[in-house]
């Protein structure tokens, strides 16, 4: 069986993406160079089978016809902080990142229920036809959050647990990054030392596979963490 086209991958890719693909997206989900997608999306373009959209600063590629009838907008309601919980509990990290990608002009197209642990990505949210998947995670307590525990003290230190979080984290976005590898991947933790100093020790690894990582602070800043500086 003859391999496809590059067109005919172009196609495809942009087939399964309503929403559009930068230059870039298409790159890493070919496995081509950037020029070679930019000339030939500038080529389809000419010849009518897609459309180079403009409007937002970067191009986005469409094809042809989706552009007239754009996915119907879901409008997600956005978690609420729990005022009765630990401002780093992952919950209240979740609100306030799932705040910051709204101010940020992001659409929030899925928000799992932290409280009662659903399944799924904690955070899927899309811009200019960019996705995005986060993985949140809070910083352990010394106590049992469950009222029927109230006074016991957990027996795994908190730096522990936290390292043990972090791993489970790192985890999961490598698998969503095989996944989606023309996506956005992400990891979120409130802004501990004990994070820093983990982000620290996995730096290259974060580069390399393209993790980004927001850290929320106590006073509802969210930061783009850099694996530069720590």
């Amino acid at each position: 069986m003859s391999q496809p086209t590059l067109k005919e991958e172009i196609i495809a890719r942009l087939r399964a993406r309503p929403g559009g693909m930068t230059d870039a997206e298409l790159a890493i989900a070919t496995g081509k160079l950037h020029q070679q997608i930019n000339q030939r999306c500038r080529q389809m373009e000419s010849i009518g089978v897609l459309t180079r959209d403009r409007s937002s600063g970067i191009i986005v590629n469409r094809l042809r016809g989706q552009e007239a009838s754009p996915p119907r907008q879901v409008v997600l309601p956005r978690p609420v902080p729990n005022s009765e919980r630990s401002w780093d509990w992952e919950g209240n990290v979740q609100a306030v990142l799932c705040r910051w990608l709204e101010e940020q002009g992001w659409r929030l197209l899925q928000v799992a229920d932290t409280a009662t642990k659903q399944q799924g990505t904690d955070v899927v949210a899309e811009r200019a036809g960019q996705r995005l998947h986060v993985e949140v995670k809070g910083y352990p307590s010394k106590a049992y959050a469950d009222p029927r525990r109230a006074g016991e003290v957990k027996p795994t230190p908190p730096t522990l647990q936290a390292k043990h979080w972090y791993a489970d984290a790192l985890v999961k976005v490598l698998r969503l990054r095989e996944k989606h590898s023309g996506d956005q991947v992400a990891m979120a933790f409130p802004d501990a030392p004990r994070y820093r100093s983990l982000l620290a020790e996995t730096a290259g690894t974060l580069r390399t596979m393209r993790i980004d990582v927001f850290l929320v602070t106590v006073d509802g800043y969210v930061g783009l963490w850099e694996v530069t500086n720590g």
